[in-house]
């Protein structure tokens, strides 16, 4: 069929004004020449793969209170040392009501101290505790397996793979502050 016929055709369908509502039929061959599969969609694929990366984080780390955002947080205070949590945020990919939040928890249970910056009093500065230090490296083996059995349906070439393209498309996100690049 043309593009010219295609569009022809869908402008006919498409109720205008008082026209009657699209038949079932109708519907179904609009939303097929969209070319939607629900089950092939990027996003959705990512969606699925991240639920997926969540359900194994909470059966490794069964019995603890903690999210993987949460760990991710201090794991990087681990890496870093102490960092404002506008950093940390830009760090660990969190916009900042997430990290607001994680920190609030972090704070609850002791794990991290929150102070002002020593040179600009509007940062503020996040530090592990000694608790938070010995709760954080006690766990960073149990977090190695998460991603471990995450990947394990992936032969070590494909993991490889996977994680590089992942991270090209995590790199060309304008967002991420590096401006695309």
């Amino acid at each position: 069929m043309t593009t010219e016929k295609k569009s022809e055709k869908s402008a006919a369908a498409k109720p205008r004004g008082n026209a009657q509502p699209l038949s079932r039929e109708q519907v179904l061959e609009r939303y097929a020449e969209t070319g939607y599969a629900l089950d092939q969609h990027p996003a959705h694929v990512i969606r699925k793969a991240h639920q997926r990366a969540t359900l194994r984080f909470q059966q490794v780390m069964a019995g603890e209170d903690l999210s993987p955002t949460q760990f991710a947080a201090l794991a990087t205070i681990l890496k870093h040392g102490e960092v404002s949590q506008n950093h940390l945020g830009r760090l660990t990919a969190m916009d900042p009501s997430t990290i607001s939040i994680v920190m609030r928890k972090l704070l609850k249970h002791g794990l991290i101290t929150r102070s002002a910056s020593d040179t600009d009093q509007r940062l503020s500065m996040i530090a592990l505790t000694e608790k938070g230090t010995e709760y954080t490296l006690e766990r960073l083996a149990r977090s190695v397996e998460v991603g471990r059995r995450l990947l394990s349906p992936l032969s070590p070439a494909e993991q490889a793979t996977l994680l590089r393209l992942l991270k090209r498309i995590n790199d060309d996100d304008p967002s991420n502050g590096d401006g695309g690049k």
